[in-house]
């Protein structure tokens, strides 16, 4: 099979199951090995160099790697950021049952109340769909490297994912807060991931069960991306957990009048 590209593009999860399937063969052990202690050598040589370092953690996929990787290097200084009232039931109890040792969980103020207020952040496009890491995870990671003193700040980020890590050829970059945010598995591809994850029998959250589960990963329930339309973002939502928006309904006009539309109850 060809190998995966960028997440961004791939909304079926036949790709995604079938790169899992065969990820042990298409990563052996031996090149696992090696690209396993080619990271940890990076990650001893910058502590050796003195800096001080901790990793954040989201659940995901890739951030469970580098949970696993960080474990191993003997890092345990770790930070979650969240809303204070737009997560998912079930990712909540996920989190909570595999939180790190050491980790830090950093709340938003973000609820119901502060959606209606901004109507362009329910599932949101472009630009605003990079606005919901700004407010939620980099100011949890900001106050939590400033409070700890960090060096470096490591994230499970690749590019095979789409994500920045850096001018070209880097793998980590200072943002205009003083943050330097590190990506140690920059360059491991989408098999290579699922290869340690099965090996390991690392566990993963429940959002990759979910539609488009590997396209949109972990995050709120309103920042759910690449939705066609608020209809489209609802009934994907409702597919989830129907009893939750039901409830948000309660309390969120647009979630009420979606259900009106789509005759349910």
């Amino acid at each position: 099979m060809a190998a995966l590209g960028r997440k961004q593009t791939i909304a079926d999860p036949t790709p995604w199951r079938e790169a899992i399937a065969q990820a042990r063969t298409l990563v052996p052990d031996h090149e696992l090995d090696r690209l396993i202690s080619q990271t940890l050598d990076a990650i001893a040589a910058e502590r050796a160099a003195g800096a001080r370092i901790g990793y954040a953690w989201s659940g995901g996929k890739d951030s469970q790697v580098m949970r696993w990787l960080m474990e191993q290097a003997g890092i345990k200084d770790a930070v979650l950021g969240m809303t204070v009232g737009l997560e998912w039931p079930a990712m909540l109890r996920w989190l909570t049952d595999h939180l790190p040792a050491g980790c830090d969980v950093h709340a938003e103020p973000l609820d119901l109340a502060w959606l209606a207020a901004h109507p362009a952040m329910l599932f949101p496009q472009g630009a605003n769909g990079t606005r919901w890491f700004a407010l939620v995870q980099h100011r949890a990671q900001r106050r939590y490297s400033r409070s700890n003193g960090l060096d470096l700040l490591a994230l499970g980020r690749r590019r095979k994912d789409g994500n920045y890590v850096g001018a070209a050829g880097a793998d980590r970059y200072t943002d205009s807060h003083g943050v330097t945010r590190w990506s140690p598995i920059a360059g491991w591809s989408h098999e290579q991931v699922f290869a340690l994850l099965g090996r390991e029998a690392i566990p993963l959250p429940p959002c990759y069960d979910w539609p488009r589960g590997y396209q949109v990963g972990t995050g709120p329930w309103p920042a759910r991306q690449w939705t066609t339309s608020h209809d489209h973002g609802f009934a994907e939502c409702w597919a989830i957990d129907a009893a939750h928006i039901r409830a948000v309904a309660a309390d969120f006009a647009p979630a009420a009048a979606w259900m009106d539309r789509a005759g349910v109850s």
